[in-house]
């Protein structure tokens, strides 16, 4: 990671090239993706409850319906009720896919923070030293030190990351996905959701 990560992390590409090509920071679109998923998350939960809730009362009726020898309605109801518990595996697999899709981006999000505060310290590091080198002796030696530790520290936590993160300034595959991140999840989840069952009154029969 470099200065130039750094940079593109926080949005700040400077120069010319930054005045012509004006681009929103990768960590405000990292973070806007974690918010829209957890926003669809939160959006699956209150379906999951409302399914649960339907759950407990078609079994309810269930019981009923066998306490009264009507088979015939209790079959219905254990019909409605395999669709309900098919809907709910589906949205609780839907929801764990996108936890980890959001916990993903967040350790990218906060892996960028890491990289870009380590990577801020050692410019100004590198500056300071370049500026007062010649005033006070001997401080080059030990901002130098300082330098090469955070250096070190860039280099170990990059070795560690398990996914290899592209932040190339001139990926524009990987800046489309991020912008997109957010749009895709919430139109997969519009499809992918079915209607709320239509709540039937208690007396009518099918």
């Amino acid at each position: 990671m470099t200065k130039k990560f750094s940079k593109r992390w926080e949005g700040d590409l400077g120069g010319i090239k930054g005045a012509i090509r004006t681009s929103e920071p990768l960590k405000r679109k990292v973070n806007l993706a974690v918010r829209q998923i957890e926003r669809q998350i939160s959006r699956i939960n209150g379906y999951i409850e409302h399914y649960t809730r339907r759950d407990r009362e078609l079994s309810e009726k269930i019981l009923k319906a066998f306490e009264n020898h009507d088979e015939a309605r209790a079959k219905i109801f254990a019909n409605e009720l395999a669709e309900i518990r098919k809907h709910k595996d589906l949205l609780m697999a839907s929801k764990m896919s996108l936890d980890k899709a959001a916990l993903r981006l967040r350790t990218i999000y906060e892996f960028g923070n890491f990289m870009s505060i380590v990577c801020s310290a050692r410019e100004v590091v590198r500056n300071v030293r370049s500026s007062i080198s010649s005033l006070i002796p001997g401080i080059s030696p030990e901002l130098n030190h300082i330098e090469t530790l955070l250096n070190d520290m860039i280099l170990n936590t990059g070795e560690n990351v398990s996914v290899n993160l592209d932040f190339n300034v001139e990926s524009e595959e990987a800046e489309r996905i991020l912008e997109e991140a957010a749009m895709v999840a919430e139109s997969k989840i519009k499809m992918n959701l079915p209607d709320f069952p239509k709540e039937r009154k208690e007396g009518t029969r099918r």
